[in-house]
């Protein structure tokens, strides 16, 4: 059950990197806001019947909306999607044909409305993962809104089967990472001459049918194996694997926590990799990844890897430190070569 929770939390705070990522969600919006996620659980046959909460922020003009269900997946391997619209086939986790709901809703000046949803589970649906994304696009019965809502936004829905499904992660990669300026993309890395190693990343496939939320530890040791670092958490954003996805997953070797004020006055809380106290030399890093949820069994992958930390400074004291011991040990064998030739001398 405790594993059954924390999978459902961290989709709950998958959906908010997902909304944020797909760039029209209401927090850049200056008129729409809607629920951002929706989680359930449903057995095989069973039919549930909720609401979505949309607020309309203009106060003056109302909002007209187009409802539709698209299933989305993953564009890189951070966890960005990718809405599918212009999909002919529906995907194996696809919501499309389970979801009944309004296709257009006015949302008058400064208010907030409820819209219907019902999805209905078939009595021969698998065990496993599914979702799909309900997007809210500008316009009405006549083609056009009165507010602007930059262009949509996006509420998910997940639903959990649960039963035996198929669980089959593999571990792809593990290694020392270092992330571009958006974060998006980077490089796994074994040697370091300038800036302390930040981050540690592994690349897990999901080729189950169960979104994965694995557990994960890893532990830094010197070259003596002395552990100078513990993560405790190697899975620190609660991310998801989804069906069908390579994911990678970063981990702050030494995470801290910072608050972002947004421009709408709110605080945001994330993990920021703070700066590490290597000292020269090679480190060898253990990953241990757990997985397993829906009643499943728990399930194990492990790898090591090795990288150095040799800033430059290090390396001139170390030619520095090998010229004096080559000097001294020309200048020693001069001096035993003199007194050979002295003693020769003398006979």
């Amino acid at each position: 059950m405790k594993r059954y929770l924390r999978m459902f939390v961290a989709m709950t705070v998958m959906a908010g990197f997902i909304v944020a990522q797909l760039g029209n969600v209401s927090g850049q919006s200056n008129a729409l806001a809607i629920s951002p996620r929706k989680d359930y659980n449903l057995s095989p046959g069973q039919s549930i019947d909720d609401t979505l909460t949309v607020t309309n922020r203009n106060s003056e003009e109302p909002l007209n909306l187009n409802l539709s269900v698209i299933d989305f997946d993953s564009q890189d391997e951070t966890g960005t999607p990718k809405l599918m619209r212009d999909a002919t086939e529906r995907t194996a986790w696809s919501l499309k044909n389970f979801i009944d709901l309004p296709q257009q809703v006015v949302v008058a000046p400064g208010e907030t409305t409820r819209i219907p949803i019902r999805i209905d589970i078939p009595a021969d649906t698998g065990a496993g993962s599914y979702y799909s994304a309900i997007e809210y696009s500008a316009g009405g019965a006549n083609g056009e809104s009165q507010v602007n809502i930059s262009a949509s936004g996006v509420s998910l829905v997940f639903v959990t089967v649960p039963g035996q499904a198929k669980q089959q992660l593999s571990l792809l990669q593990f290694g020392a990472f270092v992330q571009d300026q958006s974060g998006n993309t980077g490089s796994f890395k074994g040697l370091y001459f300038s800036d302390r190693p930040k981050v540690l990343a592994y690349r897990l496939k999901n080729d189950g049918n169960i979104a994965e939320n694995p557990n994960a530890t890893i532990i830094v040791k010197d070259f003596s194996g002395k552990v100078v670092y513990e993560i405790e958490d190697a899975n620190q954003k609660d991310q998801l694997a989804l069906r069908g996805q390579t994911r990678r997953f970063d981990s702050c070797i030494n995470p801290e926590d910072v608050v972002h004020n947004t421009s709408a006055g709110t605080d945001i809380n994330s993990i920021v990799c703070g700066d590490t106290n290597f000292a020269p030399g090679r480190y060898t890093a253990e990953l241990s990844v757990t997985y397993g949820s829906n009643g499943n069994e728990t399930r194990t992958l492990t790898e090591k890897t090795t990288f150095w930390y040799l800033p430059w400074w290090f390396i001139g004291l170390m030619v520095v430190g090998l010229a004096v011991l080559i000097g001294a040990g020309f200048y020693v064998w001069r001096r035993i070569e003199s007194y050979k030739g002295r003693k020769t001398r003398r006979r």
